[in-house]
């Protein structure tokens, strides 16, 4: 009997020890997976917060981006406002020329881009009777000078245009009104201007 009872015994302690082992190895890997988790989730909240700061500086960079975007266009736009302004005067002031400096315009005008001599003159209305008392015999006489013959007259119809002339050629006629010319003068000089305007090329 006393026998029996050890060996219960025994079998109890090895069993006991058993199951402090079993205990012991099951906490060091319970506590093994809270770390493997803890670092994961410490590694996410480090991911997650340097994604942010890339994320904030991404932000910040595009903000500043459109910013300079905005303000060169702003820039450009007020500096195509002033040049529209320069040469919205430059035409108000050709329509307002003085008569000596309206002629002697007239008469560049047309002596540079008669080919003949005998083309036809469409000119505005208002302008008629400044060419039928004088100014056309001064133009032949100007042609004759220049070795062209001295045939220009007046066409039926009248230009459609407010300042200027339209020479009518056999072959091909001459925009000479006071707004194509401007318009030319502006294509060619455009970014001239806007560089003694601003000391820049206006793109």
């Amino acid at each position: 009997m006393v026998a029996i009872n050890k060996i219960i015994l025994k079998i109890q302690e090895e069993a006991s020890q058993e199951v402090a082992d079993m205990l012991a190895a099951a906490k060091i890997k319970a506590t093994a997976s809270a770390n493997k988790i803890n670092d994961a989730a410490m590694a996410k909240v480090e991911e997650i917060k340097e994604q942010s700061e890339v994320d904030a500086v991404e932000i910040a960079r595009r903000q500043l981006l459109i910013a300079e975007l905005e303000a060169r266009k702003n820039t450009l736009d007020r500096k195509r406002k002033v040049i529209e302004e320069v040469f919205e005067q430059a035409e108000n002031k050709l329509a307002d020329l003085p008569q000596d400096k309206w002629e002697k315009l007239i008469i560049s005008t047309v002596l540079n881009a008669s080919e003949t001599g005998n083309e036809k003159l469409c000119v505005p209305l208002a302008d008629i009777d400044k060419y039928k008392n004088g100014l056309l015999a001064k133009l032949n006489a100007a042609l004759v000078a220049s070795g062209k013959k001295g045939e220009l007259t007046l066409a039926e119809e009248t230009a459609k245009f407010a300042g200027g002339v339209l020479l009518i050629g056999k072959n091909s006629d001459f925009d000479g009104s006071f707004e194509t010319i401007l318009r030319e003068v502006r294509r060619k000089s455009e970014r001239e201007v806007a560089s003694l305007l601003f000391d820049a090329e206006v793109n």
